[in-house]
């Protein structure tokens, strides 16, 4: 009976180092893991909110609504204080470039890491990242980067004849450019040499397009300065087919519809001109455009002023409906429906009509953009520099 205090003094100590242990094994176990791959979402029922994954949250639910379902999150390489400027989806990879020079290609299957370089220092401006066959063309102000896709290794350095201004238009061997000088530039790429240059008045701060075929292997080539000319020309020979001239400078890349070049000009017009110099349709508005229009081969939509997010005839330029309260470019479509983006907002609009079907805010994203306009995979990129790909509802 002597012992018996001792023995209750030894049994709470033992009891109290074994609830210690309990205690800390819980808290190992709540520790958070490093940044993985979000597991694909349900295809169907109301999924919440994801845990943010690298800084960056998704809710599951709104995508799904919009038709899409998470396939995975990637983190490309950013070097420290740079941000990713650049995702471009190309086959069986995804391209990315950061402010700080550095490319990455990611396997579009998963979102691994295939490869990361870094081309040149922070001050190198680069202005396209293109994907030809098995090389990447990583094209800076001052010289074309082409590197393998296998493992990113750089192949060639080619300097250019001018400083280039744009990405480039990647035709046969040729990238096609525009330069702060005015002048729409051929580079070869098999030799690293200049194949021919037609000069405008004014910088072209906005990329060539490709308009159309010419006979045997060649195409037409449209390019519009800031000072408002524009000219159409052959790819292969740089030969002029037509030139013209309308009242202002552009804020976003013209595309091509119907054989024609789009513009969508700071003169307050929607332009469809023509390959041999000629203005096929024009439509006035009341303010300068500057939102990037969009199309799927017939028809373009783009902002028109106060009338809002418009869809034109790409043939005649008969506005077929035009929507006040909508702002953004046309980025795809998903299931008959058109798909929105305006920096903030994603929404899904009926492709006939322009009404808003669903609309949600996704906060801190930089980028959205899909592989291919008419029912690809959705990517979008956080402030952070995180991809995440979404893929198709079925």
């Amino acid at each position: 009976m002597a012992n018996l205090p001792y023995l209750r003094t030894n049994a709470i100590r033992l009891l109290l180092a074994a609830c210690a242990v309990s205690l800390a094994s819980c808290a190992n176990k709540s520790t958070a893991k490093s940044p993985e791959a979000a597991p694909p979402a349900a295809a169907s029922g109301t999924v919440a909110t994801s845990a943010p994954i690298g800084g960056y949250s998704i809710n599951d639910s709104n995508f799904l609504e919009l038709g899409y379902r998470r396939d995975w999150t990637a983190f490309p390489y950013l070097s420290k204080h740079q941000k990713l400027q650049t995702l471009v989806p190309a086959g069986d990879m995804v391209l990315s470039l950061e402010t700080g020079s550095t490319v990455t290609g990611l396997e579009s299957s998963n979102g691994a890491m295939r490869w990361a370089n870094e081309l040149a220092t922070p001050l190198t401006r680069f202005v396209g990242l293109n994907r030809d066959g098995d090389k990447i063309l990583a094209s800076s102000d001052s010289e074309l980067f082409v590197l393998s896709a296998i493992n990113g290794d750089v192949q060639a350095r080619q300097g250019y004849s001018r400083v280039v201004n744009t990405a480039p238009v990647v035709y046969s061997n040729l990238c096609i450019y525009g330069t702060t000088t005015g002048h729409v530039l051929a580079h070869r790429l098999d030799l690293g040499v200049s194949r021919w240059s037609f000069l405008l008045r004014g910088a072209i701060d906005h990329k060539p397009v490709l308009v159309g075929s010419l006979e045997s292997d060649d195409a037409i080539i449209g390019a519009i300065s800031q000072a408002g000319q524009y000219v159409f020309v052959s790819a292969k020979t740089g030969r002029p087919l037509g030139r013209g001239e309308i009242f202002g400078g552009l804020d976003t890349d013209p595309i091509s519809a119907q054989g024609l070049m789009i513009a969508a000009s700071r003169d307050q017009s929607l332009w469809g001109l023509r390959p041999d110099g000629g203005v096929e349709w024009r439509i006035r508005c009341d303010l300068p455009l500057t939102r990037q229009p969009s199309t799927d081969g017939k028809t373009v939509w783009s902002q028109l002023g106060t009338e809002g997010l418009s869809a034109v005839d790409a043939a005649t330029g008969k506005v077929l409906w035009s929507n006040r309260v909508v702002e953004g470019t046309v980025i795809g479509i998903r299931n008959g429906n058109l798909l929105v983006w305006n920096g903030s907002l994603a929404l899904l609009l009926d492709k006939d009509r322009g009404d808003i079907i669903r609309s949600y805010v996704v906060p801190q994203t930089a980028m959205m953009l899909t592989d291919k306009f008419e029912d690809g995979n959705l990517f979008a990129v956080s402030d952070g520099g995180v991809v995440v790909r979404f893929i198709p509802r079925s």
